[in-house]
Formats: structure tokens, C-alpha cells, sequence
């Protein structure tokens, strides 16, 4: 195994990342509507592109181009019915606390697919959401001015405090995320009432629907041409290749050619040595994951959480003769992320050989990477 090394000390030298990590991006030179191209991509990659950074955008920008192509292409972008709370803090709260809903009967004023599955583009202006002087929830103009309900957190689980002056939505989170926690979320019947009980009229909480990614990414991310989105009758985004990439909101029922992306690491749920782990990956893929940036650790956090071991193997192994990590397929280890008490590599005899330490991602809790012997017998992830 140490035969890796010579080859690995050619790369030692300067951070370099691996452009076959993580996803891969194919444009499709064909004309269709947005709910069209997002089957395509479905039934032949992964999904319609997700851009996370300027770097995936100019990715796109790129392959599209050297086709040739400078128009407006879909992305995997586009205006949903999801609604999700203004506060981030995830301390705040459990995933079950946020699907708590109390609506005014015909509220929310939701678009619905067609018959042929396309969303219909009706006018989207109501995104943000108050709260009557019976609990009840309307969603309303983001832009209407409303007296607000900030959450504050403590030991306690946090209290509401009402402030009466009028704001528009997005004012009422500013305020709310200077002088407190943040707009309120709501998550049972028992919160509903103290926010009840102490608003005297149509109040802002938390709750607001935005643009949503087609594979449910949370990427925050966005390239807007200036003064869009209209948010109005145009629900689904493009991406102008002659502009740099910039975005545009269109009718999803336009006709452009789009862009997909292929995932391109795959988790492995079989228990294997970090060996059996390797060769597996070379054989029926590329080879095993390598982390090299903090946008690849993302991905591999999110694939690791589906594993049925407490730990993922990745392509991180220790050389007892040169006295560091490397990564099998020659990346750099100038990104790292071990947790506290990991990362000083060892080499020991059992049994009459020799047993090396491995690198490997923890599936839960922190979710950062730990020293194991290269016997034990996990989940991994390969680079397809």
C-alpha cells in the first residue's frame, strides 16, 4: 500500500482541488418547458443544476458555452409552495417543530399544477405570513406594513415579545434580528396562544415562502439580474450564459435549453475494510472520496447521513514512513476537519503485520473525521 506515496509526493507541494468531486454538469441542447427539463434530468442525471457558489455558475457558464451556446438556459431553481421560518438557529428548535400550520380557512392562497403537471403562473406577491387577533395565519404582501412578533431564545424555551410599530416584512426581520433572536416561529398550539394573547391585530411572524431548489438544496446562493425577480407571473429561473451566468425569472412554461447536474459520489452500504473499501471503489467506480474544500466536505456530510455505521470510510490513509496523511487519489490535504483527539496518524502490529490508521467521516453528531484502524468494517463513498 505504501506504493501510493511516491506518487502522492508529486502533489504534496500546493493545494490543489479536484475538479471530479462532487457533482458534474451537462448542458442539454434541447428546447423545453421547466417541469419538462426537470424530468429530463431526473430520468438521465440527478436532478435540473443547483449552484451553491460563483464558482459552480461560471462551471456552467463554461460548458455551455463551448457548445456554442450564450442564450438563457433553466436552472433547478424555481418559485415554491414551501413554506420554512425565517430563523436559522436549528438550537431553536427540532425538524417536527417546524410543520406546525394554523391557517384561515382558503389560506394560504396556494398555485396548483395543471393537468399536464406544469405550474400554473398566477400572481405569487403573498410570501410572507401574520397572524390575526384570533390566531388564525394569513399570508399577505411582504411589502404591507404590520406590527411584529420577535422570538427571543433562553434557557426557559424562549419568549415572544410584540412591537407595535408598523413594518413591512423584511424590515420586521432586521429589527427582530438586531434586538432579539429573530421573527417568531410558532411550533405548536400552546406557542400560538401566547403569540395570541399578546397581539392586539394582523401581526408578522417567521413564516415566508421563497425560491426553492428542484433537488430541495438549501443553497442560499442567488445571481439576480438587477430589479429581478418580479416575483409576479414568472416562476422558474434561467440562467443568461451571455451575461456572465446572471439569473432571470421566466414563465415555466417557456421553452429553453437547460442545464442538469450528475451526482458523482456514491454511498456504498456494504461493511468493508478500508482495503476491501478501495478496491471496490476502483473497480466499480473511480476511486474512493478524497476532501479536499469545504463545498466537497458539505456533500459528504449530507451522503454520510444516510449510512447504516457510525462511520464512512474516505480515501485517507497515514504513512508510517514518510510521518503523514495523504489522500489515495493524490489531492492535496491542505483541507482538514478532524475532531478533537483525531488526526495523529499511528501504525502498530497485530497479529504479525502491520495495521495502519485510516481516515473516516462520522455519519452523525459533529460529522467531522476520525483516525480508525484500517480493519474496521464501515460504509464508504466512491467517487463515480
Amino acid at each position: 500500500m505504501e506504493n501510493f506515496i511516491y506518487t502522492v509526493l508529486l502533489f504534496t507541494g500546493a493545494c490543489r482541488l479536484c475538479p471530479c468531486a462532487g457533482v458534474q454538469y451537462h448542458f442539454v441542447n434541447e428546447s423545453m418547458n421547466w417541469t419538462e427539463a426537470q424530468s429530463y434530468c431526473r430520468g438521465n442525471y440527478t436532478d435540473l443544476a443547483t449552484v451553491e457558489d460563483t464558482e459552480d455558475m461560471m462551471m456552467m457558464v463554461d460548458i455551455t458555452a463551448q457548445q456554442g451556446y450564450k442564450g438563457l438556459v433553466w436552472i433547478g431553481l424555481y418559485y415554491g409552495d414551501t413554506w420554512r421560518w425565517s430563523i436559522q438557529d436549528n438550537n431553536s428548535y427540532s425538524h417536527a417543530d417546524t410543520g406546525f400550520r394554523n391557517w384561515s380557512q382558503t389560506q394560504p392562497e396556494l398555485r396548483q399544477p395543471d393537468n399536464a403537471g406544469t405550474l400554473i403562473t398566477t400572481e405569487i406577491k403573498e410570501a410572507c405570513v401574520m397572524i390575526n387577533n384570533e390566531g388564525s395565519w394569513n399570508d399577505a404582501g411582504c411589502s404591507t406594513s404590520y406590527p411584529t412578533v420577535c422570538y427571543q431564545e433562553n434557557n426557559a424555551g424562549g419568549i415572544y415579545v410584540i412591537n407595535s410599530t408598523g413594518r413591512t416584512w423584511t424590515e420586521a426581520q432586521i429589527y427582530c434580528r438586531q434586538h432579539y433572536t429573530d421573527l417568531a416561529i410558532i411550533r405548536n398550539s400552546e406557542d400560538n396562544q401566547n403569540v395570541t394573547r399578546q397581539s392586539t391585530g394582523n401581526t408578522w411572524i417567521g413564516l415566508y415562502r421563497d425560491w426553492v431548489w428542484s433537488d430541495q438544496n438549501n443553497s442560499t446562493y442567488r445571481s439576480w439580474t438587477a430589479g429581478l425577480p418580479l416575483n409576479n407571473k414568472a416562476s422558474c429561473a434561467v440562467a443568461d450564459i451571455s451575461q456572465g451566468g446572471t439569473w432571470m425569472d421566466k414563465d415555466c412554461g417557456a421553452q429553453f435549453p437547460f442545464i442538469c447536474y450528475q451526482d458523482n459520489l456514491v454511498l456504498v452500504r456494504e461493511n468493508k475494510t478500508w482495503k476491501e473499501a478501495l478496491m471496490y471503489c476502483r473497480q466499480n467506480h473511480v476511486d474512493l472520496v478524497s476532501v479536499a474544500s469545504e463545498k466537497v466536505q458539505r456533500w459528504v456530510r449530507e451522503m454520510a447521513g444516510e449510512a447504516s455505521t457510525p462511520y464512512v470510510w474516505m480515501g485517507l490513509r497515514y504513512s508510517c514512513t514518510l510521518g503523514f496523511w495523504f489522500w489515495v487519489s493524490g489531492d492535496s490535504t491542505c483541507y482538514q476537519s478532524w475532531s478533537t483527539g483525531n488526526g495523529t496518524g499511528w501504525c502498530r502490529d497485530e497479529g504479525g503485520r502491520r495495521v495502519w490508521s485510516t481516515g473516516a467521516q462520522q455519519a452523525g453528531g459533529e460529522q467531522k473525521w476520525v483516525s480508525l484502524s484500517e480493519d474496521t468494517k464501515l460504509n464508504f463513498i466512491c467517487i463515480k
